[in-house]
């Protein structure tokens, strides 16, 4: 399902913006300078305001340290995640937060220190701290981050939990979290959704609350979320160098990248070419334009070397680009052979070392003395959305890691990047047809 381009659903969000949280906020840093879409990502600083929701429903993830017991999934995922931010060489400003809701049912973003934050996850939340709906915990991030130039690092089980006296909610999730996103499309920012399953101890309150209200859990797995929103390379420099070790569970939302290095490879005995097939340009390092025959006994096969070591790291495995990966051929017939990463052994070679993946092409018959064969990998919504998501979530233990109207949550933001480009990348190579 492509998200980019080929999403038809129009939805408004009338609700009042929900009022300005409480926030004590540091004197801020001055704004990175926002770099260009599909810019390289580098090892710089990038400032990072982290929100970790407390409600009620939060607390079974975050039981009471003791000698005798294990941590919880979320509690060891936080503790280095918090750990990171406050001491590692990739953050330079970082402000924390908890989020809650107040007693007028206003989003507040209490601004507190990393011994605080760390000593919550670790020991538990202790008072009893009604959860802000989730479109209004948003927006309310979001915002203040803005204001600074961070990148937001939300942390929540994003069960949705409207306003008991507007119950119309529920049937407006994916316009109301496209609303309260909208900073993020008007910003140029992106967005990275990342899932994990963490063991959950005590009451848990789920969205729909029949046939009961709440239930106790003893170690059954919910799901909580960490979403990731800022500027591209900002976001891709949380996720790879502050985050790390990223859970199998990964989306990415408004990523794009303009300009992918490629190569047709002619001369690697490790990709040897079959039939007739070599560079326009006897002299040219990267070869984008090949000259090429294929016969009816003998179609021409070549590799094409990719670097793609700025992807987001679900979108560099073999088994994703096997899945994903489109070929558009204009003026004859091709097709996708073998897709793999480079080896240790393709990593040491020179001439090899610069591409990450490698990409072999059957081209059977050319209809036109020229055209073009383009590389693309599409923008797609991974199946573990829906897989995560549920229209009932009242029975936790029977239907583990699932999520109240989750798929309907990404739609929101799906939403956000409509009228981007249909792929994540597009590499054209030119040829033209050999004359015998």
């Amino acid at each position: 399902m492509l998200f980019s381009g080929c999403y038809k659903k129009e939805t408004q969000n009338a609700e009042t913006a929900p009022a300005a949280p409480t926030t004590s906020v540091e004197k801020p840093s001055p704004k990175a300078e926002t770099p260009k879409p599909g810019a390289a990502v580098v090892n710089a600083k990038v400032n990072v305001d982290l929100y970790l929701e407390i409600s009620n429903g939060m607390k079974g993830f975050m039981p009471p340290a003791a000698a005798d017991k294990e941590p919880t999934v979320f509690q060891t995922r936080l503790t280095r995640l918090v750990s990171e931010v406050q001491d590692g060489i990739y953050v330079d400003a970082k402000r924390f937060y908890l989020a809650r809701e107040n007693g007028q049912g206003n989003p507040i973003l209490d601004s507190v220190s990393y011994n605080t934050l760390k000593n919550t996850v670790v020991s538990g939340i202790k008072a009893d701290v009604r959860g802000t709906p989730l479109p209004q915990m948003l927006q309310a991030a979001l915002e203040n981050s803005v204001k600074t130039g961070a990148v937001s690092v939300i942390v929540s089980d994003f069960i949705h939990g409207p306003d008991p006296n507007n119950p119309g909610q529920f049937l407006s999730l994916d316009a109301d979290i496209r609303s309260s996103l909208k900073l993020a499309e008007h910003e140029n920012l992106v967005v990275a959704v990342l899932a994990e399953g963490s063991s959950f101890y005590g009451n848990y309150y789920p969205a729909v609350k029949r046939p009961a209200v709440k239930q106790t859990l003893n170690g059954e797995e919910i799901p909580f979320y960490i979403w990731v929103i800022g500027q591209q390379q900002a976001v891709q420099t949380v996720t790879n160098k502050v985050l790390r070790n990223l859970p199998a569970q990964q989306a990415y939302f408004g990523f794009s990248y303009p300009s992918v290095p490629f190569s047709a490879i002619l001369k690697s005995n490790t990709f040897r070419p079959a039939g007739v097939v070599y560079c326009t340009s006897r002299t040219a390092e990267v070869c984008t334009s090949v000259n090429l025959s294929p016969e009816k006994e003998e179609p021409v096969e070549f590799t094409i070397g990719l670097n793609l070591k700025d992807l987001p790291a679900s979108m560099q495995e073999v088994a994703y680009l096997k899945q994903h990966l489109k070929l558009a051929v204009s003026g004859g017939k091709a097709s996708i052979g073998t897709v793999i990463a480079a080896s240790d052994e393709v990593k040491a070679t020179p001439a090899l070392a610069q591409y990450s993946h490698f990409v072999r092409v059957k081209v059977p018959q050319l209809t036109a003395n020229s055209g073009t064969i383009t590389v693309q990998l599409p923008q797609v919504v991974p199946s573990w959305i829906g897989q995560w998501s549920t229209a009932n979530d009242n029975n936790p233990a029977a239907s583990p890691k699932k999520t109240y109207q989750f798929n309907k949550i990404i739609e929101g933001v799906q939403a956000l990047y409509r009228d981007q480009s249909a792929t994540v990348f597009s590499a054209t190579m030119k040829f033209n047809k050999e004359n015998n």
